[in-house]
């Protein structure tokens, strides 16, 4: 009779024990990533009065109930925004590594609450002072700031893990520039907005505008005469493209570029007088010697009876007869100015030492579907050598794709920093050449000219002015320079079994023999990052909240009180029977 007693003293205690984890998981309600624990009862070995046989059962009796384990629950506990850049919350499985003791024999510990901060010395730790692990980056190898070289397959980093720690990563040094990526359309139509008065005399007459902007549409056999007699003898000036098929008029002196033109014109002058191209104008001088006037006429070719059916180009016509004037000892004379389609990309460089210089990039059309391209320091604050070229497009508007992205060298820099190689990556491609895409730089299309796209690889030295976490536990630095680096990056361990983690108090856990097999344990294999493998991710200014469910601990609470209570019934049933039992006796 008396082991009545032991079972239910068995049944007594382990309520008492499922009353204290629920008081405990009450009290955490409210602890950052807490997980509730759930007492498991098992009943103890039976006391056998008769065993079974082939035709009766086994007579036993209970010996009452025992705890059998105390499970922790380790279900997703709801995250929290809290906008504290250090925050940081683990969405799916995982723990975040804290380093306890010296670096040469750490104590780790585990835990799910990211409420991090950084201290004094620059270590990122928890609200006990434990360091969170991870991997450092290092300085990039280019100079460019810093780079965390990663397994290609895992996405682990290839350095060893450690400490947190940002004191190295306060300040950057300047870069000198290396390239200048662009994407820009160049005008191809018969009216542009930007253009500039022609100063490159191997232009191609038939690229011209005028000054409205508008074509002069030139086209093979246009032609225009000048007498510089007064009338007396007249010279026929008439346009033929390269290659041209266009059978000249008789006694025309024929023309291609603004130099052809020129030099035709200067031979036809009077003994004396020089002609000039300034400014996009043909301007001709007669000199303070000179003793006599010059009389110019200007007028179209089919105004000559010899010619009644040449063709006349009446923009040609009006740019050219601002010459038709009587031009006096030590006066002049000029044409209407011949314009270019032009577009000028404002780019810009850091030498070495982070000084910024300004890059003028000019492109002229010269000829369909070619232009040259200038490049010049507006400041005049270096020089520029191999500064200036030639593009071609095809009759799409795409980049020849034999085009070859140029390099040019900026000297002399007056701050006294050493030479800038530039690549003028006309494509925008990782390396400066067509990549399948005749349309991924400049352009040449009927729309107006503009840049749409334009960076550069250098950049000043920089001051560390803020941090913060991304999805993948990667720790960026954003730099007064305007530039952001990855610094280091979070690790996040997981286990075969976190049930078997021992809680030591301050929301950590440390590991046991039944956590995860020994050579896991001894190689460390379970440290990894956010993403691989059943590991969750990272919810950067967040924190993961206690997963207790206060209805149910309150449900639980009621549950073992009344099986406490109904146990204390049985000892005092008990002990009425006893004592009945002793009353037989007297």
């Amino acid at each position: 009779m008396d082991s009545g007693f032991w079972t239910s003293q068995n049944a007594l205690l382990g309520n008492q024990f499922a009353v204290d984890t629920v008081s405990n998981n009450i009290a955490n309600i409210n602890t950052v990533g807490f997980k509730s624990s759930t007492t498991n009862f098992q009943d103890i070995l039976y006391q056998t009065i008769s065993g079974g046989s082939a035709s009766t059962n086994p007579i036993q009796v209970g010996l009452g109930a025992q705890i059998a384990s105390n499970s922790l629950n380790f279900s997703q506990g709801s995250i929290q925004p809290t906008n504290i850049a250090t925050n940081l919350a683990i969405n799916g499985n995982g723990f975040f590594i804290l380093q306890h003791g010296p670096a040469s024999n750490p104590n780790y510990y585990f835990t799910r609450a990211g409420n991090f901060s950084f201290d004094g010395s620059g270590n990122l730790v928890d609200p006990n002072g434990n360091f969170v692990v991870g991997w450092l980056s290092s300085p990039s190898s280019t100079g460019t700031g810093f780079s965390l070289n990663t397994n290609p397959q895992t996405g682990v980093p290839t350095s060893a893990v450690s400490p947190i720690n940002i004191s190295g990563f306060q300040k950057v040094p300047a870069t000198a520039s290396t390239y200048i990526k662009m994407q820009a359309n160049l005008d191809s139509s018969n009216t542009v907005n930007e253009y500039s008065p022609a100063s490159d005399t191997s232009v191609n007459f038939n690229v011209l505008f005028d000054s409205n902007g508008d074509s002069l549409n030139i086209q093979d056999g246009d032609s225009f005469q000048i007498s510089y007699d007064g009338g007396k003898t007249w010279h026929t000036y008439e346009y033929l493209s390269p290659n041209s098929t266009t059978t000249p008029l008789s006694g025309a002196e024929t023309f291609t570029s603004i130099a052809d033109l020129l030099n035709k014109m200067q031979n036809d002058l009077p003994q004396g007088a020089t002609l000039s191209f300034t400014n996009g104008q043909f301007v001709i001088s007669n000199p303070q010697s000179a003793t006599s006037n010059i009389n110019i006429q200007v007028r179209p070719t089919n105004q000559d009876p010899s010619f009644t059916d040449a063709p006349d180009n009446q923009k040609l016509d009006t740019v050219m007869q601002a010459l038709n004037q009587i031009i006096p000892p030590g006066q002049s004379a000029s044409t209407q100015t011949f314009n270019v389609a032009t577009h000028t990309i404002n780019a810009f460089f850091y030498d070495s030492t982070g000084q910024k210089h300004n890059l003028n990039i000019t492109f002229t059309k010269i000829a369909p579907n070619q232009w040259s391209w200038q490049a010049t320091l507006p400041n005049n604050d270096g020089s520029v050598q191999n500064g200036s070229g030639i593009i071609n497009f095809d009759s799409n508007g795409g980049l020849a794709t034999n085009t070859q992205s140029p390099t040019i060298t900026i000297t002399s820099l007056t701050n006294g920093a050493p030479n800038v190689n530039l690549l003028l990556n006309f494509w925008n491609t990782n390396n400066g050449t067509y990549q399948g895409n005749q349309f991924t730089g400049i352009t040449q299309f009927a729309l107006n000219s503009n840049t749409t796209f334009l960076t550069q690889d250098g950049s000043p030295s920089g001051v560390l002015q803020s941090v913060y976490f991304n999805n993948n536990g990667d720790l960026i630095g954003s730099y007064t320079n305007g530039n952001s680096y990855t610094l280091a990056k979070v690790a996040i361990a997981n286990f075969t079994n976190p049930q078997g983690l021992s809680q030591i108090g301050s929301n950590l856990y440390q590991i046991t023999a039944n956590t995860d097999t020994p050579q896991n344990i001894a190689s460390k294999a379970y440290i990894g990052v956010a993403g691989q493998g059943p590991r969750g991710t990272i919810v950067p200014s967040s924190l993961e909240q206690s997963n207790v469910d206060l209805g149910t601990q309150l449900t639980n609470m009621i549950v073992y009180e009344r099986s406490f209570q109904a146990n204390s019934k049985s000892i005092q049933t008990i002990d009425q029977m006893i004592q009945t039992a002793i009353q037989l006796k007297q």
